[in-house]
Parts: structure tokens; C-alpha cells; sequence
């Protein structure tokens, strides 16, 4: 995605999410000023490694804190 700002992604995905049977397999990318100079196919390649890495190895949950007791 390009020239959205975060929030603006967050609510992309979210729609896309809610509407494809399997979101796990939907990838999503912000661009970078190395992703807009590579070639298409570098780039399909890279994301597709990138986001098979992830689904093999999700990154931890952060759990909420906890309240701060006084």
C-alpha cells in the first residue's frame, strides 16, 4: 500500500480481512524506498518469503499489562 498512513491500513485490512475466506494467506505491505525500486517479481518473490516465513513463525502476542497498583 502506498501513500495511506497507518491508521488508514489498519482499516484496509480489516475490510479485507472480514471479507476473503482465508486472510492468513492475504498479504499486505506498506511501501518502502527499496520496495518501490524493485523490479515487480523481485518484489511479488520477497513478500511471498517474507510472508511464508511469518505464517511459520508468528511473531509473539503482546499481552496486556497489567494495571499499576499504588
Amino acid at each position: 500500500m502506498h501513500g495511506f498512513d497507518y491508521a488508514e491500513i489498519d482499516l484496509i485490512m480489516r475490510a479485507v480481512k472480514k471479507e476473503v475466506e482465508n486472510p492468513r494467506d492475504v498479504i499486505f505491505a506498506k511501501s518502502t524506498e527499496n520496495s518501490l525500486k524493485m523490479k515487480l517479481a523481485a518484489l511479488i518473490e520477497d513478500l511471498t518469503e517474507d510472508h511464508e516465513y511469518l505464517k511459520k513463525n508468528p511473531p509473539p502476542v503482546a499481552k496486556p499489562s497489567a494495571p499499576e497498583q499504588d
